[in-house]
């Protein structure tokens, strides 16, 4: 049984791509993908994947990453597509090593302000089927954005929209409001061996 009604007839073409009906959507769940094993952000890329292919409009932020070249990144110019907003925020903040330098995370807290209010406008707006907020976690475990925002996006949801937080470290807060929390955990990795990280894989 399912809330979701999706009309697979084709809507209409663009750029090549046939577009479905948009479905409608009457519950929408709030989902957290944390934990210290690989695989968070590869499952929201292909919650992305599904709903674009399902008709569904879909925002996707990515934080942290501005300068990793990542397939995603490559594959999701402003026309990969007509239902796809994706935003790689272009701040700066290397993670090794800023986390230990209190000007550059007061300065990166400064900058990521308008990126939550952002968020929370595009959650609140009703446009988005689907809202994906890559490593929003993290930042707010590192202090660079305020769990007590995010928690107001939250509660802002319309209740036919997808909301996905993905980052290690979820705050426990955000946890309890959670419809959905699946933690990856690592039992083997070959990072640990010395592989670094390969391209098309994990980026």
């Amino acid at each position: 049984m399912t809330d979701t009604i999706i009309d697979l007839a084709t809507e209409k073409t663009v750029n090549g791509i046939k577009i479905p009906k948009r479905p409608k959507i009457k519950q929408g769940a709030f989902q957290i993908y944390t934990g210290e094993g690989k695989g968070k952000s590869t499952a929201s890329l292909g919650l992305m994947l599904r709903a674009l292919g399902s008709g569904m409009h879909v925002y996707y932020v990515r934080m942290l990453k501005p300068r990793w070249k990542t397939g995603e990144l490559k594959l999701c110019p402003e026309n990969f597509h007509p239902n796809l907003t994706f935003r790689n925020v272009p701040h700066y903040w290397a993670l090794c090593v800023s986390k230990t330098i209190p000007e550059d995370v007061a300065t990166m807290t400064e900058k990521m302000k308008p990126e939550m209010e952002d968020l929370h406008e595009k959650v609140k707006s009703g446009k988005f089927d689907m809202i994906i907020a890559d490593e929003i976690n993290y930042c707010i475990f590192r202090g660079l954005l305020s769990v007590e925002k995010a928690i107001q996006i939250v509660e802002d949801r319309p209740k036919n929209v997808e909301l996905i937080f993905t980052g290690r470290h979820a705050h426990p807060e955000l946890v309890e409001r959670a419809d959905l929390v699946t933690e990856m955990k690592k039992i083997k990795h070959h990072f640990d061996q010395g592989i670094r990280a390969r391209i098309g894989i994990e980026f």
